[in-house]
């Protein structure tokens, strides 16, 4: 009996620290500004005044621990945001990669708010530092990259003045590993984001893997060809 308790508590706690980061997945979220902003009616300070790097590139929207079939944790302890964290990363590295377009200026007190939510809901279950947490996405941004078809995108007859920025839908996601390793984001016709799936080993992305289904259902873009508007 004293060792089947052992057992049942050794399985308890693997089970706690699994939901934390051992035993999960990451679903890396990209986000296309052009697009966010024309879902949001241009209303946000940041599209109005985009980062050159942001009008062909993805940004990012978040690193996000998940379940390896259903699911995710979340908030998974109270540790504060450290707003000295984006500081020693560099702004210009963070506004760049992991820009918060509904706000005006970095001098804004609000900037760090949509890092400081990624980090409460979502890097608190990656069992990282905060500095590393910020480090290690904004890295796997710049390892896994933006499309060449999205960089280098051409004007083609589609529209009704014959020049509205598109891309089919199914070479994008086979440039980025097919329909079950990224799951395309739209509002109706236009291109949002995109979510893809990795491993990690000590809350440190790896390699990209199929997603769970629930993620590859998540695809909303059932057009041939999405605007980038």
């Amino acid at each position: 009996m004293k060792l089947f308790s052992i057992i049942i508590l050794s399985t308890c706690i693997d089970f706690i620290n699994g939901l934390k980061s051992t035993e999960n997945i990451y679903l890396f979220a990209y986000s296309w500004t052009q697009g966010f902003c024309y879902q949001n009616k241009n209303k946000y300070p940041g599209c109005l005044e985009p980062e050159d790097y942001w009008l062909n590139h993805f940004t990012i929207h978040g690193l996000w621990s998940q379940y390896p079939t259903t699911g995710y944790p979340q908030f998974c302890d109270d540790e504060p945001f450290d707003k000295l964290v984006p500081i020693n990363i560099g702004m210009s590295e963070m506004t760049t990669y992991w820009p918060n377009v509904k706000s005006n200026s970095t001098n804004n007190e609000n900037y760090d708010d949509f890092w400081q939510h990624e980090w409460d809901k979502h890097g608190t279950c990656s069992g990282l530092s905060q500095i590393n947490y910020f480090n290690y996405t904004i890295n796997l941004a710049k390892m896994f990259g933006t499309p060449s078809l999205l960089i280098n995108y051409n004007f083609n007859d589609y529209g009704e003045n014959n020049n509205d920025k598109t891309i089919n839908s199914t070479q994008l996601r086979n440039t980025m590993g097919g329909p079950e390793l990224a799951a395309l984001q739209c509002y109706k016709d236009v291109l949002t984001g995109v979510y893809t799936c990795w491993t990690q080993i000590d809350g440190i992305p790896q390699y990209q893997i199929v997603c769970p289904e629930e993620v590859q259902k998540e695809d909303s873009c059932n057009k041939e060809y999405l605007r980038l508007y």
